[in-house]
């Protein structure tokens, strides 16, 4: 691989370090503005600035560098107590992390361009903050470009004011320290900021023409700095890279002594040449470089353990490897299948082992596609204060369950669904500090991100504390649309179904934040292209609360293989609780009622013959599959119980996308096709069905309509 490639290569790395960072500190300042005091906060602020500064300027990010150090300095004079969290100050930040996002993707296709003149702007207003002069530099002005030398900055700017004196500094990065992306001379350029330095190079360890490696470093550095900043702040340059260089800083003069040797000198002068003072450390790196060429042939070893506690990989390769195993899980249900029928002790004692190995082989698999919803909350702190100033509002958000895992490829189409519910909340949900202080509310509204496991599924939810939904005034917005009728008469479930409708809308005007119609449809195709659904509840005068129920995986599952029929069916495994028989006995002392009896409890079961229409012949004793759902236990009764598989999803095609009580569908291992069940929705059509034959509708209305048809439909398809 050539160095311009590598380089390319730590560049990216350092723009995905770098996106989580900017995360971590917009959530950092967020808080930061509800706790000013915090100066752990503070902190957090400065450390995620000084690696941005440092991490960019080692990468060759240099407007980067340069432009997020005027924010270190300001944060580092917060630290030291001599300038004071303000809102100015929060704002000016995040602005300023809009502008280091878009110089962070600069470069990239459809990427946003950073803005010179505002990133001018920015630091000119951060500078008043500080009652510092208008002192830009050169690459501070509008005109800079990437290529100009952004290290430069204002000479000793965020030091402590204090004595001067020199400090004696031996610089020796390992042979293998550009290999890892790093770049001495950018080191010692911000080094160079801190106050006068003198450098000498050691070019001892250099080997013959014949055995030099362009990739290693060979030179060493003797230098002496003149500066007011402690041995920590000098420390700070190489924060980086210490673990991969030998480093020395000692004090060598007084600071009284030191103030004359600075006026002395003058300015910082860096000069490159062999000098014999340094032979001695020369000599230990070259002796270190010989070592290493004695035993990889003066090459980097790449058989050599590397001590990386993790690493980075493109998420189409993770995909194409869950696919790869997907295919494998198929083909080793196959095998199974064959031993099954063959009477070969040899042939089932391999079946067996390649199934333990593809079982583990497919939870690891699933375990590195699983990933915390964090980020995706954490981002949403910005938005949320973005909207509270615009609309004139004040609102906190706070989050429960960050730590909850699921699927990435999940993860990755939360972010839209999200920011719609989030902004209908904002702007419709929410009312405005005088309404709410009018009904003896708090001034600050609250919206709650939350987010558990529940089975085989993730809960997520999101709440605020505002006016509730008018269920009169959706129905009435319904009827004069024309999607229900005049006298219809809906369920609460029901008429919040509206609401995620095509351009339905109950908002008087348009605004910038909500009222087109768009955002809820967005999240109802979203959920559904995700195999999920959408509850919601709300309080008149209390608040609302939508909550997403999605799967853990977009993959794999383990499931239970059932039939009904001819027909096969798959219940994911996660979601039952116990199988029990039923027979003809049971029914007769339940009065024909689709009740059981589990040890004392009643369960309330649904019969999958009945509702998928199955015509054969009922066994004389069928089963019970207990299953917990978000509306108490339920029974699924079905023929017989065929044994655990693992299940590899797949889709059924647009032609189905409207199969609410059908998530997906597998291959089994003869080559025929199971339909994968949801149990949320089959107990939602059993009840929706209980509700409609209460109100005097005819029976089994709501299975003609509903989804137990569709889902005999998509039967028919599979098989």
């Amino acid at each position: 691989m050539s160095i311009a490639s590598k380089a390319d290569q730590f560049k990216i790395a350092f723009r995905e370090e770098g996106r989580e960072v900017l995360v971590d500190l917009e959530s950092a300042l967020l808080e930061l503005n509800e706790n000013r005091d915090d100066t752990e906060l503070v902190g957090r602020v400065f450390r995620a600035l000084h690696t941005i500064k440092g991490s960019g300027a080692m990468f060759g990010f240099e407007n980067l560098a340069a432009f997020t150090h005027n924010l270190e300095n300001a944060f580092d004079e917060v630290r030291n107590g001599r300038l004071e969290i303000s809102s100015e100050l929060i704002d000016l930040t995040l602005s300023a992390l809009d502008q280091i996002r878009a110089m962070l993707e600069e470069g990239e296709v459809g990427a946003p361009q950073a803005d010179p003149s505002a990133r001018a702007e920015i630091l000119a207003n951060v500078r008043h903050l500080m009652g510092r002069p208008e002192k830009p530099s050169a690459r501070e002005m509008p005109a800079a470009s990437n290529t100009s030398t952004e290290a430069g900055c204002e000479a000793c700017t965020g030091i402590d004011a204090g004595p001067m004196r020199e400090w004696s500094i031996h610089f020796a990065p390992s042979a293998e320290f550009m290999l890892n992306g790093a770049n001495p001379l950018l080191l010692l350029r911000e080094l160079g900021q801190l106050g006068g330095l003198s450098v000498k190079a050691s070019m001892a360890a250099v080997p013959p023409l014949s055995e030099l490696d362009p990739e290693r470093c060979y030179v060493s550095w003797e230098m002496v700095l003149a500066t007011a900043a402690d041995r920590d702040a000098i420390r700070d340059v190489f924060i980086f890279v210490e673990d991969c260089c030998d480093l020395t800083i000692e004090a060598v003069m007084s600071p009284a002594s030191t103030a004359d040797s600075v006026s002395a000198r003058g300015q910082a002068s860096i000069v490159a040449q062999t000098d014999s003072a340094v032979a001695s450390a020369a000599d230990l790196t070259a002796r270190a470089l010989e070592d290493k060429r004695a035993t990889s042939g003066g090459r980097r070893n790449y058989d050599a353990p590397d001590n990386a506690s993790s690493l980075r990989v493109p998420a189409a390769k993770l995909d194409h490897f869950v696919n790869l195993v997907g295919e494998l899980v198929t083909v080793q249900a196959r095998l199974s299948e064959i031993a099954a029928q063959r009477d070969d002790i040899e042939i089932a004692a391999v079946s067996e082992e390649i199934e333990r190995l593809t079982s583990s082989l497919r939870e690891n698999s699933m375990n590195i596609r699983m990933m915390p919803i964090r980020a995706t909350f954490e981002k949403f702190r910005r938005l949320v204060h973005d909207l509270a100033r615009d609309l004139g509002k004040s609102v906190e958000l706070t989050i429960e369950g960050a730590d909850t895992e699921l699927d990435k490829t999940v993860i990755d189409q939360l972010g839209d669904p999200l920011m719609h519910l989030i902004r209908n909340s904002m702007d419709h949900g929410i009312e405005p500090p005088e309404f709410r202080a009018a009904r003896g509310k708090r001034s600050t509204a609250t919206i709650h991100l939350s987010a558990r496991h529940s089975g085989a599924s993730v809960l997520i939810g999101v709440s605020d504390d505002g006016g509730g939904i008018d269920s009169e005034a959706v129905q009435k917005r319904a009827v004069e649309r024309g999607l229900v009728g005049a006298g219809a008469q809906l369920t609460e479930s029901e008429i919040f179904a509206l609401l995620f409708q095509p351009g339905f809308s109950t908002a008087k005007q348009i605004t910038d934040v909500s009222g087109r119609g768009v955002g809820m449809d967005v999240v109802r195709q979203r959920v559904d292209s995700l195999r999920g659904s959408i509850d919601v509840t709300s309080e008149p005068g209390l608040g609302t609360r939508v909550t997403l129920r999605l799967p853990l995986t977009l993959a794999i599952i383990d499931g239970l293989l059932v039939s009904i029929g001819e027909a096969c069916f798959v219940l994911p495994l996660a979601n039952i609780l116990e199988c029990i028989e039923l027979t003809c006995a049971d029914i007769e002392r339940a009065n024909g009622k689709h009740m059981a009896n589990v040890r004392g409890e009643i369960v309330p079961y649904i019969r999958l013959r009945e509702h998928f229409n199955t015509r054969t012949p009922r066994p004389e004793i069928e089963q019970i599959m207990v299953v917990q759902t978000e509306q108490g236990r339920y029974g699924f009764v079905v023929d017989r119980v065929l044994g655990n598989c693992q299940t590899v999803i797949k889709n059924l095609g647009r032609f189905y996308r409207h199969v609410q009580a059908v998530s997906g569908a597998t291959i089994l291992g003869n080559g025929t096709v199971a339909l994968i069940l949801d149990p949320e929705r089959l107990a939602q059509d059993a009840i929706r069905a209980i509700s409609h034959n209460a109100r005097g509708r005819p029976a089994g209305a709501a299975v003609k309509h509903g989804s137990g048809r569709e889902a005999k439909v998509a039967a028919q398809a599979a098989t």
